[in-house]
């Protein structure tokens, strides 16, 4: 009998800090299963009756986290299962896929990395939610899938039980990390990763918005709030090594915090540690106001301090960049277990 293999996070798992089941799909297993992606959505509904997120991963392929940092991998289908389905019209989202172009690089300076960075180089890229899977269009959040108890938001990153109210992040390198069988930093998102959520950047079809708000805005627009909106979530996150590493890639070529990256405080934190250009003038007040309820302030990033290299900033990851709070970091293998659904 053929099966499916996918990788859950149970309910529980983490020492209690994981309040949902948490379903990871390799592309390549969904292909040599003979499926599609809302296929293998309905083979995990039918084998797993409890309330669950899907995300199907492709990890040959690349997309982008909300602050404008490419990641060599890529959501490419999300669901939501509960009672053993998936809802007819809201349950399922695949994603769209977006050409190479010298227009796009233009118009998305952050994409420079897709040419410059030779991890990305010829990848196919993937962001925003491909809305020919929900047609005709209706009038909720389009980045979200919901099925029964079940909401799976912001393009597979944001994962709630709709009835109790208990949510949980998985921010792009906590992602990276459970597909690669790495490490995950397992805590409360705090107040830093609450205020940058909002620190996003340009993008057609983005994970979260589309062509919504440019490097140096906020989206969140919530001022001294900004810190509470997600700050008391469970997240998992990766480590803070992989954010710095992937960050630096970025800056390394020359692209600019406020100007091209979103404003978001570990962008602007790891720019501070190697001394990278920061567009201070182009970051909005709005902007600087929700930064500075967690100490990142223009006055602080430009106080002097000793320039770091790529390898010191490495090494000091977990004093430099800012986010999770009560965090404890476990192997994948620690809180994921790998399992077969029969087809």
């Amino acid at each position: 009998m053929a099966k499916l293999k996918y990788k859950i996070i149970p309910q529980g798992a983490a020492e209690g800090r994981v309040p949902i089941n948490l379903i990871f799909i390799d592309k390549k297993d969904v292909v040599e299963a003979g499926l599609t992606y809302r296929q293998a959505c309905e083979v995990m509904a039918k084998n797993f009756k409890e309330p669950a997120a899907i995300d199907i991963i492709d990890t040959d392929a690349v997309t982008v986290s909300s602050d404008g940092i490419m990641v060599d991998y890529a959501v490419v289908a999300f669901a939501s299962i509960d009672y053993g389905m998936i809802n007819r019209d809201f349950g399922y989202l695949g994603i769209s896929e977006q050409a190479y172009s010298e227009k796009l690089l233009s118009e998305e300076p952050h994409m420079k990395q897709w040419d410059a960075i030779d991890a990305y180089r010829g990848k196919r890229l993937f962001r925003g939610p491909n809305f020919n899977d929900r047609l005709p269009r209706v009038a909720h959040n389009e980045t979200q899938t919901i099925t029964g108890r079940i909401a799976n938001n912001n393009t597979g990153s944001e994962f709630m039980n709709v009835i109790d109210m208990t949510e949980i992040l998985v921010p792009a390198y906590g992602a990276l990390e459970i597909m690669h069988d790495g490490e995950v930093l397992v805590g409360l998102a705090g107040p830093e990763i609450s205020v940058g959520i909002g620190m996003v950047v340009f993008e057609t079809y983005g994970r979260i918005f589309n062509r919504s708000y440019g490097a140096g805005l906020t989206a969140h627009n919530s001022g001294l709030y900004a810190k509470t909106v997600k700050s008391d979530y469970p997240a998992i996150a990766g480590r803070k090594k992989t954010l710095a590493e992937y960050t630096m890639r970025a800056l390394e070529i020359g692209l600019v915090p406020g100007r091209d990256l979103g404003c978001s405080p570990a962008v602007l934190s790891v720019a501070k540690a190697i001394g990278a250009p920061i567009a201070y003038d182009k970051i909005e007040e709005r902007a600087w106001l929700e930064l500075g309820t967690v100490g990142i302030t223009e006055d602080w990033l430009k106080a002097p301090s000793k320039q770091l290299t790529h390898a010191e900033v490495l090494e000091k990851a977990d004093e430099i960049v800012p986010g999770i709070s009560d965090g404890k970091l476990f192997k994948v293998s620690q809180i994921c277990d790998v399992r077969y659904a029969q087809i």
